[in-house]
Order: structure tokens, then C-alpha cells, then sequence
């Protein structure tokens, strides 16, 4: 006769994660439905009790789908928002920034005119 410390030593040592998890779910499920059979309810109350169950199982979904779907449009709405302001800032920036240069080449306008004036009356006064 095999010992069966032994045996689920060996064993164990050579399952992987992913098996010693997938044995864990078989074992789990095969529980639930050992435990359903000899439950003390009938078998359409029990049925009647996993329709109930699985309803609000979805319903509950649906709001966590709802919730995740507002969160996610809010956000995108908030980012928008701060993108057009952004722009808008940049705008305005950019405007102000062309207003200036436009004064620069305004004022070197100006001062290259009054050389150039200067020059002139210098040249017919000599």
C-alpha cells in the first residue's frame, strides 16, 4: 500500500501553479455541487435560487458597467476641457506673442526711417 503523505508529496512537487490552482477550482466546484445535491431545499427552490442569484449577479455588472462607463465619460470630459483651455491659452499667447513682434518690427521700422532721414540731411548739408 502506497502512503498517502508520500504520494501527495511527490505529487505536489510536481504540479505546476496553474495546475495545483486548477485542481483547487475542480475540487471547489465539485464541493458546490455535492453540497447542492444534499442541500435541504428542492431542487427547483435551489434552481429558483440560482436564477435570483445570477440575476443580481448581472444586474450588479450592469451597474458596475454603468458606473466605470460615467467615470471613464467624466474623465474624458475633464481632460477635453483642460486640452481647450490649453488652446485657448495658447491662443492668446501666440497672439499676444505676434503683437509684439509686429511692435518690434514696427519700432526698427521707425529708427531705420529716422537713420535713413538723418543720413539725408547729413548728405545735403555737406
Amino acid at each position: 500500500m502506497i502512503n498517502s503523505r508520500f504520494f501527495m508529496e511527490v505529487f505536489m512537487a510536481r504540479m505546476s501553479k496553474a495546475q495545483a490552482a486548477c485542481l483547487l477550482l475542480t475540487g471547489a466546484t465539485i464541493g458546490a455541487a455535492v453540497g447542492l445535491l444534499y442541500a435541504p431545499k428542492s431542487g427547483a427552490q435551489t434552481r429558483r435560487d440560482i436564477r435570483k442569484f445570477s440575476k443580481r449577479t448581472v444586474d450588479r455588472l450592469d451597474d458596475l458597467q454603468d458606473d466605470i462607463r460615467d467615470q471613464v465619460t467624466d474623465w474624458v470630459e475633464d481632460v477635453s476641457c483642460t486640452v481647450k483651455d490649453g488652446l485657448s491659452a495658447g491662443k492668446k499667447l501666440s497672439t499676444h506673442g505676434y503683437e509684439q513682434v509686429l511692435q518690434v518690427f514696427d519700432n526698427a521700422k521707425k529708427y531705420v526711417e529716422d537713420g535713413k532721414t538723418r543720413l539725408e540731411r547729413m548728405i545735403h548739408t555737406a
